[in-house]
């Protein structure tokens, strides 16, 4: 019989019992043997991760690009459109010229609103300064918002925010549900106190010289015995000391443009 180790047939125990020799697991025996095996492998695997790395970090950039332009055009938006801001840096500077104080504002004024409207109904301003944008409130081209500056030799005395824009939906003013009693906001309530409980934005800010300020706020709502649309308009008025004193009047706006003039 003829010795296996010369015939070249294959041996099991021999293939076990050499591979436990080198101390080596032994594994599949038919499996074709390939150079650098281990290394393709990582190489590919390496691959999928930078693959993956280079994704994520593109990811990350087009986030923070979008942040960017989100956080650029509300810096933009409110330096074009944000008159109340503007009027309160005007404010800070009355009692100084008014080229110092629309320099420190970072504002350009005009003696005159390139409104019709408003050259007509405002007269005793030296200085105003108003939205790039426009609105219109009963079929009239307003800007969005005026500030109207007055003066006393060449100093600045007073400083008055109107918010144009407010009265767009709704000339009455900002809608409610029913009467807002003035009468329960508490007597040193601050300016953010009287805002949150009204709910409601300032139609006009008027700063004053004896630093105080007076705000106005104009809403509306639907009368529940009649049916009709009353409006009111709220004024608070805040002392230098920080005491309120606050009050509301009905507006007949509809009165108003029934009633015929004089012969």
């Amino acid at each position: 019989m003829a010795n296996k180790e010369n015939t070249g047939e294959f041996s099991m125990d021999h293939y076990v019992n050499q591979r436990l020799s080198e101390d080596v697991e032994p594994n599949n025996p038919f499996e074709v043997p390939q150079e650098n095996g281990g290394r393709k492998v990582s190489r590919k695997l390496k691959g999928k991760v930078n693959v993956r790395s280079k994704k994520f970090l593109i990811i990350l950039a087009v986030i923070a690009v979008l942040i960017l332009a989100l956080i650029l055009f509300i810096w933009i938006r409110k330096r074009q459109n944000d008159g109340a801001r503007y009027a309160r840096l005007l404010a800070k500077n009355i009692g100084t010229s008014i080229s110092s104080a629309r320099k420190e504002a970072g504002l350009d004024l005009k003696t005159e609103s390139d409104y019709t409207t408003l050259n007509q109904f405002y007269i005793s301003y030296q200085a105003i300064a108003e939205s790039r944008k426009d609105c219109k409130i009963q079929g009239v081209h307003l800007p969005e918002w005026a500030i109207f500056c007055t003066t006393d030799a060449n100093e600045l005395t007073s400083v008055t925010y109107y918010n144009y824009e407010l009265l767009e939906d709704s000339i009455f003013g900002t809608e409610r549900k029913s009467y807002l009693d003035p009468q329960l906001i508490p007597e040193r309530a601050s300016v953010s106190e009287v805002e949150k409980k009204l709910d409601l934005e300032p139609y006009r800010i008027q700063y004053l010289p004896d630093q105080s300020q007076l705000r106005e706020y104009r809403y509306c709502y639907d009368d529940q015995e009649t049916g009709d649309i009353v409006a009111y308009a709220i004024t608070a008025k805040w002392e230098a000391d920080g005491s309120l004193s606050i009050k509301d009047s009905r507006r007949n706006y509809i009165g108003t443009l029934l009633s015929s003039p004089e012969a």
